[in-house]
């Protein structure tokens, strides 16, 4: 869209929006029978478990697990757990379906049958906005680009914020936000984050000498600056959102791995002869 349009001073836009919905229609046939599989084994230690169920019917990149219901008085994490009989089973109806009525229990006393969806890490929304402003010889360009509607399971977290973990160096979470959990980490939604983020990618300012601005010998002159990965924001407490892969059967996971993303500055020269 050309918004404005003057004698010096000009500006335009462009604006790309997608929605993003899935189904897993089916991983059956007639020889093959498998409603659902589960995947991404989280690393050691602590034996975690899969974080991803693809199952019919449901979302790609589902987050499978157990929903967080706070810590007792020693700070061990507390899960919502079916609701047990006086032998410590799960409770049946009449018909031997599993009773869907919750208690928080120790995580200790989990189960399989104990997990649900608790997430998904594919964005709902993806969003870019490239503004071009012109005055007279200078250009600004300011690219926006943002993910709504989706999490990401912050590993980071999980394994270097809280103060069980033995032997490595700990996030300042673990005596921070998450001073209360005394005990081992649980896979459970405690550890999924939003994942919303607004970025300014990339700013652009130039200016282009023409007429008797522009030097002898000379057909047309530049000169630019520009930044890359000018400015994040977000809840997210992990690095930066918008590098966690959000594709294929496993998005929306931040490994325990760190690079830091760079900001980039570039000075440029651009000369016609």
């Amino acid at each position: 869209w050309d918004a404005i349009r003057g004698k010096d001073f000009n500006y335009s836009l462009i604006f790309i929006g997608s929605y993003t919905d899935s189904r897993v229609v089916s991983l059956s046939n007639d020889v093959f029978k498998r409603p659902f599989f589960n995947h991404y084994g989280l690393p050691s230690p602590g034996n975690p478990g899969d974080a991803f169920r693809t199952q019919e019917g449901k979302p790609i990149g589902s987050f499978y697990g157990y929903k967080y219901a706070g810590v007792n008085n020693d700070g061990k994490i507390m899960l919502w757990l079916r609701e047990r009989d006086e032998n410590g089973n799960i409770k049946r109806d009449a018909e031997g379906k599993l009773t869907e009525k919750r208690v928080a229990m120790l995580g200790s006393s989990k189960r399989e049958e104990d997990k649900d969806f608790i997430g998904n890490g594919v964005p709902k929304v993806q969003l870019s906005l490239n503004n071009t402003f012109t005055y007279k010889g200078f250009d600004l360009s300011l690219f926006f680009r943002s993910y709504l509607g989706y999490d990401i399971l912050n590993l980071k977290q999980m394994y270097y914020g809280v103060q069980a973990v033995p032997g490595v160096n700990l996030l300042t979470d673990a005596y921070g936000r998450n001073a209360h959990i005394k005990g081992e980490k649980e896979y459970c939604d405690y550890f999924l984050e939003n994942g919303n983020f607004l970025k300014l990618d990339v700013v652009t300012l130039g200016y282009t000498f023409s007429g008797n601005n522009l030097p002898k010998f000379f057909k047309g002159l530049r000169v630019y600056a520009s930044v890359k990965n000018a400015l994040t924001i977000t809840s997210y407490r992990g690095y930066d959102p918008s590098q966690v892969s959000i594709t294929g059967l496993e998005p929306g996971i931040e490994g325990k791995d760190a690079y830091p993303t760079a900001r980039t500055f570039t000075f440029g020269v651009k000369v016609n002869f």
